[in-house]
């Protein structure tokens, strides 16, 4: 019995990697795209990993839930099991919110007048968030409670660049007589730093969940007892 929890514990940390894997995967994707809209190769792959995500969450899901009730683990497995479906959770909105980048960035012309400083600037929400992404990643797979404390104090700088981008936004096109193609850009490029923001978020969710797994202390909505 005690070798079947082993083997179905290293099942699930097994499609949890592949799971994480698959998102930082997305993650590429989609900084690929913000160079060149244009390959469609890409957007193909991105719809693969897409129903990879999807059905891996289902699966760790289900992994999860039968080694408690086979298993009934004792509390430190119970809350590693625990931690993985909580992970688990974001790492796939985080895929579904990188799908909506990606939609988005296929529509938007950042070659249009006025919107190559955006791209810049959306470029390096980007930067910041693919490294709340990794490291929330690492801080869990490594149990690293440090790095999870950093992802957290790093979500500041995100929502600072959000909120950035949409103060020009409404200053640099607010005295201009918009035509239908700027609308639809200004529109796209507030979805996209809106996800980007959100996925922030979850690396945030992901770091805390990494600081209840070591510390065994539930850090979130602002409780830091």
């Amino acid at each position: 019995m005690a070798n079947m929890k082993t083997r179905q514990l290293d099942l699930l940390l097994h499609d949890f990697e592949l799971l994480a894997k698959t998102a930082l995967t997305q993650w590429q994707i989609t900084g690929k795209l913000l160079k060149n809209n244009a390959v469609e190769q890409l957007y193909e792959e991105a719809e693969a990993n897409e129903t990879i995500l999807d059905r891996l969450e289902i699966k760790i899901r289900e992994e999860a839930v039968f080694i408690i009730f086979q298993f009934n683990p004792k509390a430190a497995d119970l809350r590693k099991i625990i931690t993985y479906q909580d992970v688990t959770t974001n790492l796939e909105r985080i895929g579904d919110m990188l799908f909506n980048v990606m939609h988005f960035l296929r529509v938007t012309d950042f070659d249009h007048p006025g919107f190559g400083e955006l791209k810049s600037r959306i470029g390096t929400m980007m930067e910041h968030v693919g490294d709340m992404l990794r490291n929330s990643i690492l801080s869990f797979s490594n149990e690293d409670s440090d790095t999870a404390y950093r992802v957290i104090e790093e979500d500041d700088c995100v929502d600072e660049l959000f909120h950035q981008i949409s103060l020009y936004l409404q200053e640099e096109f607010q005295d201009r007589k918009l035509s239908k193609s700027e609308i639809r850009n200004m529109i796209h490029t507030n979805a996209i730093s809106h996800n980007l923001e959100r996925i922030g978020d979850n690396a945030v969710n992901i770091a805390e969940a990494a600081i209840y797994l070591i510390e065994g202390k539930d850090i979130r909505h602002g409780n830091k007892e």
